[in-house]
């Protein structure tokens, strides 16, 4: 029987999502209330122009944390701590300008401050960078030279660079020709570092040979790993393995399990797999796959009530 398979990629670029830096010297682990003499002394520090205080007093501002949350303060604080050089602020101001967040919205001022604190080293604002050059906002729209700033970021391990420089080079955008071997060396390092994404997107590239040598075995393992974590289109191309025996033996009780996991969380392959697997199983077959999924649905809770 020729088995018509799914892989799930997804390597397109979701609407852009900017990074913050954080202050979390200043707000406590578990995100409770600043100490009031810990936050007197900031405000001090901050009104007598300290940029590093500024910054993390405008991130706590940001974030609601022992203080009120209030955008426009964080934004303000953050041009203060900017203009005094702090590469944290320039960062977080190109962010606020870039979603409009407690300013106007402003892509050309965004990249200015991305550009400023990406030159300064600041791994955050280089990736904020690339992706704007790679939408073309406040910038011409150029693949090579976000690849140029999402490799800058990605050369000193920043795990967003590392995926989405990884995507750029799957695909290929703009004049920047696809280069599967290139893909293959950042996807792997951000797989190795735990990314679910680039996971199961490696497990692809295994399986079908692409800038790696064919594998279908490695390429199942690492699509487990991010399975097992609860992704959605890992666990939809598990489950297609399963029900084509490729990588591993063929278990219709396991693809369906899979499949099923993946299917509850809105998958379309999966639910359109899911029954043509179904229509092959048994009721010995149905009654495992329904175990397997309340086994690995009460794991899944016991590791997440843990954390």
């Amino acid at each position: 029987m020729k088995l018509k398979r799914t892989i799930c990629l997804n390597f397109l670029f979701a609407s852009l999502l900017w990074s913050f830096c954080l202050a979390g010297e200043i707000s406590s682990p578990n995100g409770t209330a600043v100490p009031a003499t810990d936050l007197s002394k900031l405000e001090s520090e901050a009104s007598r122009g300290d940029p590093d205080s500024q910054f993390r007093l405008g991130a706590l501002y940001a974030a609601g944390k022992g203080v009120p949350k209030d955008a426009a303060r964080a934004a303000d604080l953050y041009k203060r701590a900017a203009v005094q050089d702090n590469v944290m602020a320039m960062n977080n101001l190109g962010s606020c300008y870039a979603d409009g967040i407690g300013t106007e919205r402003n892509d050309a001022e965004a990249v200015w401050w991305y550009r400023e604190a990406a030159e300064k080293g600041s791994d955050f604002a280089a990736d904020n960078l690339g992706s704007m050059c790679l939408a073309g906002l406040g910038v011409e729209k150029d693949a090579k030279t976000a690849a140029v700033w999402f490799r800058k970021a990605a050369d000193i391990g920043f795990l967003p660079a590392q995926v989405h420089l990884g995507k750029l080079y799957y695909y290929g955008d703009q004049g920047l020709v696809k280069d599967y071997h290139e893909a293959a060396k950042w996807i792997a390092e951000a797989a190795r570092r735990g990314d679910t994404w680039a996971q199961n997107a490696l497990g692809v590239m295994y399986q079908e040979g692409l800038g790696v040598e064919k594998d279908p075995v490695t390429g199942v393992e690492f699509i487990r790993e991010a399975a097992r974590k609860g992704y959605a289109q890992a666990q939809a191309n598990l489950g297609a393995a399963y029900f084509a025996g490729r990588g591993v033996s063929r278990d219709l009780a396991m693809a369906d399990q899979w499949l099923t996991l993946s299917a509850e969380q809105g998958e379309l392959t999966a639910i359109k797999m899911r029954l043509q697997v179904e229509a092959e199983m048994q009721a010995k077959d149905r009654d495992r796959a329904k175990t397997l999924v309340a086994e690995f649905k009460a794991a899944r809770k016991k590791v997440e009530s843990s954390d």
